[in-house]
Order: structure tokens, then C-alpha cells, then sequence
């Protein structure tokens, strides 16, 4: 037994030792320019043409006359920082007169851009934790992950922009630079509006809120301070952002009036609900209980079914609603429970992102994708986790894949109870309970754990 017992931990340090072990420089390069050569051959496979087809007309726009009225001229759902990428694309592609087909290549650059700094980013939390070798190797994997590429190169969208900006905020957080994940942050909201799912978690990690231990008079003024800056931070975002695309809506008109002082409250009030407006605007498109999304829903047969309509008591929204509040509260629980793990951090985001998907009515097919890169760094503690990633991953490229095929065939939606849609929604409607029952065992874990020692 003790030499049994002495060799797992000469093999235990041998694979500590390895993974602690750098890259080669030559293989790190060798090996990055692959990975770029193949994105930018993925790249020029045709995009669903419905989504560029606005893209590029948006881009042209802004090339030709600028932001003022592009909002008013286009129906456009998103917020306006992806808004000055397609401005630069515009520009550049006036300035060299590149045709329509380089033109639209150049717009998928950005997001392929985006997955291959979330690449890095995996690469980069791996080496703070002594796992090099590990972290290149899923940051390689991320790269190249069915699901991703085909949201970016194929596909021709940009949902790993703030996927990107989101994990860049909790490792911002994780290495206690609370104003850089303020703008990281932001300038994610700022581009979808998804992005918000995680303010729960934001909250946390900012203030901590929840540890009142040793809480002292200078704490508290610094919790102050810094909140102040945080909000300064959020509302500079909000206004140089929006500022060039801003139009008077509704409220303005509504509301204004000849005195100077009641005009600019008026102002005021329709500039701070311009964004949430365009994001209530987007929402009431698809009042669905799915939209191609391969989720609960399309189990119980939501496809193109109204949300408001009734499923068993409530409605489909209102169902939706208190699951997703469900495992926002389960998620809640867990980080605080593990607040000083780092793999807590990132599984509660995927969970987060994961249970929305599967859970809130209105979401389409693409909205799986953050939770892939957050599901992908869980792996640097515990590789078990490659499961769980091989099927979410799994999920999410069929999801967008057959949609995609059908786009070429003149068909936007799916059947109800789609055959090809239903296993796929099944897998992710049981990938979601299995994080939520690792969750709860953990939580209980953790408080046996505490009984024994007395606490």
C-alpha cells in the first residue's frame, strides 16, 4: 500500500510539474498562426445572408453620411457599440472600394477578432494559475470550437464580442482591478443586451457585499468611493457611446416644454431611457416562448407559440421567468458560499448564461454561445468539466448550424417539435439540471463540511 500510495504521488507532482512547464516560443507561434490561418479560412464560407445583409447596409451608411439618423432610417435592435465597428469596415472599405464580398469579410473580422482574444484570455487565467500547457491547449480548443467559429466566421455574428468583454470583467475582478471590470462591463452592455444577465454577479464580486466581516470605517469609505467611480465610469460609457446616434424619442416629445429647466429634464429622461428602449424594442419582435432556440420550449412546444399565451396555469413567460429566477438565486447561493474560488466565478457565469438560454422565452438560437467560453475555463480546475463542454458545445454549433441550412432553402423557422431541433434541446435542457445538481451538492457539501467542524 505505501508504495502504491508512493508512486500516485510521484505521478501527482510529474503532472503538476508539466503543466507548470512554459510553452516553447517556437510552438506557441507555430501553433497561434494556425489557428489564425484556419479562422480566416472559415471565414470566407457564406454568412446567413438576412443578418449581413443588414450589417453591410448599416456599414455603407455610416461610411456615407455618418451615425445621425441611421437608427431612424434602419429598424436596428442593438445597442450602438458594435455600431462603430461596422463605421470603421464602412470607412475602410470606401476608402480602398472594396467589393461587397471583401467588404462583408472584413465585418466578420471583428467577432473572429473577439474568439481569438477570448482565447488569449483562457490562455492568460491558465498561466496566473501555473497551467500554461492546459490553458493554451483550451484556448487552441475555443478557437477552433464548432460552436464558435460558426457564430463568427460562418455565420457572420458577433455574440462573442461581449462574451469576451464578460470574461474579461470576472477575470478583471479575480485580480481585484474592480474599475476595469466596471468598463469592461459596460462597454458589454453596451453591445448586447445579454450581457446584463450577469449584473447579479457584477454586484457581488464589485462590493462583496455579502462578507460582513471586519467591516471598519475605512472600508466603508472606500465601498463609497469606489462606487462613485463605478457609476461614473458606467455613465461616461453610456454617453460617448450613444451620444453621435441619439434621436429624440416619444418621451421627449411628450414631455417638452417651452421652459428651459422642464426641457432639459425632459432631455435628460429620454436620453437615459433611449438605450433601454431600443433594448424593449427588440425584445417585442419575437414574442415567442422560443425563436429557434433549441431549449425547454421547444420541448414543450413553444416554437412560434406567444409567450403570453397560457402552459399549465401560467404563462410561458411567466414560467420562464421563475425558473430563470430559480437558478439565478441557486447561483447566487453557490458563488457565495465558494466566494473565494475561482472556478465558482466562472461555472455560476456559465450557469447563468446557460439557464437563461434554457429557461426565459424569446431566445434565439444563438444566445447558448457565451456560455461556452465560460464552460471552457472551468476546465483549468477540473477537467471532468471537458464533458459537460463537449455537449454544450455540441448544443450550440447544431443549433445555429440548422438554422443556418435552413436559411439557404427560404425557411427562418423551425417546425414545432422540430425532429432535429427536440434531442438537441434535450441535451441542454439536461446539461442545465446536471450544473444545477452539482450546485446544490456542492452547497450541501459545504455546510456538512461546516457542521462537522462545529461552525
Amino acid at each position: 500500500m505505501g508504495k502504491a500510495n508512493e508512486k500516485k504521488k510521484v505521478k501527482k507532482n510529474k503532472k503538476i510539474r508539466d503543466n507548470k512547464k512554459s510553452i516553447p516560443s517556437d510552438v506557441f507561434a507555430i501553433l497561434s498562426i494556425a489557428v489564425v490561418l484556419i479562422r480566416l479560412m472559415l471565414t470566407g464560407i457564406p454568412s446567413y445572408q438576412i443578418d449581413m445583409n443588414g450589417y453591410y447596409a448599416w456599414s455603407r451608411y455610416l461610411a456615407e453620411l455618418g451615425p445621425k439618423g441611421l437608427y431612424e432610417t434602419f429598424h436596428i435592435v442593438y445597442a450602438p457599440l458594435y455600431m462603430y465597428l461596422l463605421w470603421i469596415t464602412g470607412i475602410i472599405a470606401k476608402i480602398f472600394s472594396l467589393n461587397a464580398g471583401t467588404h462583408v469579410y472584413l465585418i466578420k473580422l471583428w467577432a473572429v477578432a473577439s474568439d481569438l482574444a477570448g482565447a488569449y484570455l483562457i490562455y492568460k487565467i491558465g498561466r496566473k494559475y501555473e497551467k500554461e500547457r492546459l490553458a493554451f491547449a483550451l484556448g487552441i480548443f475555443y478557437a477552433l470550437n464548432p460552436g464558435v467559429f460558426f457564430n463568427s466566421s460562418i455565420w457572420g455574428q458577433f455574440d462573442s464580442i461581449y462574451s469576451t468583454l464578460l470574461v474579461g470583467m470576472i477575470y478583471a475582478f479575480s485580480v481585484n482591478r474592480k474599475m476595469t471590470a466596471v468598463l469592461l462591463y459596460s462597454l458589454a452592455v453596451l453591445t448586447k443586451p445579454q450581457s446584463a444577465l450577469l449584473t447579479p454577479l457584477g454586484i457581488f464580486f464589485y462590493n462583496d457585499l455579502f462578507d460582513f466581516s471586519q467591516i471598519t470605517k475605512e472600508k466603508v469609505k472606500k465601498a463609497v468611493k469606489e462606487t462613485f467611480v463605478a457609476v461614473a465610469i458606467g455613465l461616461s460609457c453610456y454617453f460617448i457611446v450613444i451620444n453621435p446616434f441619439y434621436y429624440h424619442m416619444h418621451i421627449y416629445e411628450n414631455l417638452k416644454s417651452t421652459s428651459v429647466v422642464k426641457d432639459f429634464i425632459a432631455e435628460s429622461i429620454d436620453y437615459f431611457c433611449w438605450m433601454p428602449n431600443l433594448y424593449l424594442a427588440s425584445v417585442e419582435d419575437y414574442p415567442y416562448a422560443t425563436a429557434n432556440a433549441f431549449n425547454l420550449w421547444t420541448l414543450l412546444g413553444g416554437q412560434s407559440i406567444e409567450d403570453s399565451n397560457t402552459f399549465f396555469i401560467f404563462s410561458y413567460s411567466t414560467w420562464g421567468n421563475i425558473l430563470f429566477l430559480i437558478s439565478i438565486i441557486l447561483a447566487f447561493v453557490y458563488i457565495l458560499k465558494n466566494r473565494k474560488s475561482h472556478f465558482a466565478m466562472y461555472f455560476s457565469a456559465f450557469f447563468i448564461m446557460a439557464s437563461a438560454f434554457t429557461f426565459i422565452t424569446r431566445m434565439h438560437e444563438r444566445y447558448l454561445l457565451p456560455a461556452i467560453i465560460f464552460l471552457t475555463i472551468c476546465v483549468l480546475w477540473d477537467k471532468r468539466m471537458l464533458i459537460p463542454l463537449g455537449v454544450l458545445s455540441i448544443c450550440v454549433a447544431a443549433n445555429q448550424w440548422y438554422l443556418y441550412h435552413l436559411s439557404w432553402k427560404e425557411i427562418y423557422w423551425m417546425k414545432r417539435f422540430d425532429p432535429v431541433a427536440i434531442p438537441f434541446a434535450l441535451l441542454t435542457v439536461i446539461l442545465v439540471v446536471f450544473s444545477a445538481v452539482l450546485m446544490v451538492r456542492d452547497i450541501i457539501a459545504g455546510k456538512k463540511r461546516r457542521r462537522n467542524r462545529g461552525l
